[in-house]
């Protein structure tokens, strides 16, 4: 069995030839560093500050993204408008970001609430679990259209509807991504989308073909991307604050960045989620092969399959080397298994509620039986994957994550 890439839908394909009857599509999108820039204060009234002092070489890695998706990515008519707007909107934000905290210094003088992060690899039920944590109103948890747009979201809510769009695209583009994630600008979602702002992020790798952007990345330093990403949170602490007493935050990068993390989130709790990577791995390769196919001519999500399993397995490794040996603080991870999860997930979010000594509401409680009662599985139809269709062998990958398996107790998937 070989993946079998989902069709793009006619509109899509007629309107990608408009940039093969123009000489190719970079003749219809521009994605030139320099005409970004000033595309980006000029959409917000002359703003030129970027805010440097946050990140001082942030311009180095923009334009480094920007050329790898202008030459790299091949990217089609629609896929290189995409990859515009996201440039031009984290340009933009950093512009309002900045004066923002110039003419509000108080925002950044904000105690900011402990916050807590849903994390494990992608398709382990990250997204399910953040969702029902975010049911409490004790925690103050981030819709994506307000970490897409961090200042509007302060003043009004002009650009919620905006934002969904932003989301429910991805449909659009490919209809197969609903039954792969449910997509809503209301709903929570990674922190990838305030830390694309540095320019610093595998949310662009994960979205294109970038890599010497990749390359480039195995030397960066996510420390100020950390730094970046509590200053948006104390903005956004200014809006819908008033009667929590946490932040509720989720990504699966953030496993790759433990000790970056602790550096600025000393307290923090880490959600740490566990599945078979037999089950995750093969459905996140397609859910990014799908990602790129949004966006890219040329899609083989065979590519680079075997490296990321690779990448998956020294990831955990490290994660038990470093809660082993006090890298980070072991004491603020709460472990928690999918099927678990999904077998009795009241049940689950007790636990968490137990160990973090928060309370669990009656109220709360039945919101979350609601809320998994409302949305059954297989709503939107069935992910199709498999470990062969990316060309793994069973048998080597389960040798391969054992240790992992063994140590977290995790079990096997049929």
């Amino acid at each position: 069995m070989a993946w079998n890439p989902p069709q793009r839908p006619g509109w899509l394909a007629r309107l990608n030839a408009h940039g093969l009857a123009v000489g190719g599509p970079e003749n219809l999108v521009s994605l030139n560093p320099a005409e970004l820039i000033q595309t980006a204060m000029a959409s917000t009234g002359g703003l030129d500050d970027f805010g440097a002092t946050d990140l001082s070489d942030w311009q180095t890695w923009f334009e480094v993204l920007a050329r790898s998706l202008d030459t790299e990515s091949q990217l089609h008519a629609v896929g290189r408008l995409l990859a515009r707007h996201d440039l031009l909107r984290c340009l933009r934000n950093r512009l309002q970001l900045a004066a923002l905290w110039k003419t509000r210094p108080a925002v950044l003088e904000t105690e900011l609430l402990p916050p807590s992060f849903v994390v494990g690899t992608a398709r382990s039920g990250t997204s399910i679990l953040s969702e029902l944590l975010a049911l409490d109103p004790d925690a103050r948890t981030p819709a994506l259209w307000e970490m897409l747009h961090p200042v509007e979201s302060l003043q009004d809510e002009a650009l919620r509807a905006p934002g969904h769009s932003e989301t429910a695209l991805m449909e659009d583009l490919t209809p197969e991504y609903a039954t792969m994630h449910e997509n809503s600008g209301d709903l929570p979602n990674e922190c990838l989308y305030m830390m694309m702002n540095t320019f610093i992020s595998d949310i662009w790798g994960g979205s294109h073909f970038t890599p010497s952007y990749d390359k480039a990345m195995l030397r960066a330093d996510h420390r100020p991307v950390y730094a970046y990403h509590k200053k948006i949170l104390q903005t956004l602490q200014h809006r819908g604050a008033e009667r929590c007493s946490r932040w509720g935050l989720k990504a699966p990068s953030h496993l790759a960045l433990l000790e970056e993390l602790f550096s600025v989130y000393p307290n923090a709790w880490v959600i740490r989620i566990h599945r078979d990577p037999l089950k995750s791995l093969p459905s996140t390769i397609s859910l990014m092969g799908t990602l790129k196919r949004m966006r890219c001519a040329d899609v083989d999500v065979t590519r680079n399959a075997e490296r990321q399993s690779e990448g998956t397995a020294y990831m955990f490794e490290q994660e038990i080397a470093k809660r082993s040996d006090g890298r980070v603080p072991n004491d603020r991870f709460i472990d928690v298994h999918y099927h678990e999860l999904m077998r009795d997930p009241l049940a689950t979010v007790q636990s968490i509620y137990d160990r973090t000594g928060w309370r669990l509401q009656d109220e709360v409680a039945g919101k979350i039986e609601a809320y998994v009662r409302d949305r059954p599985r297989g709503t939107h139809g069935t992910h199709q994957y498999s470990l062969a269709s990316m060309g793994f062998d069973h048998d080597r990958e389960r040798e391969r994550f054992r240790f992992y398996c063994e140590h977290f107790d995790v079990p096997e998937e049929t």
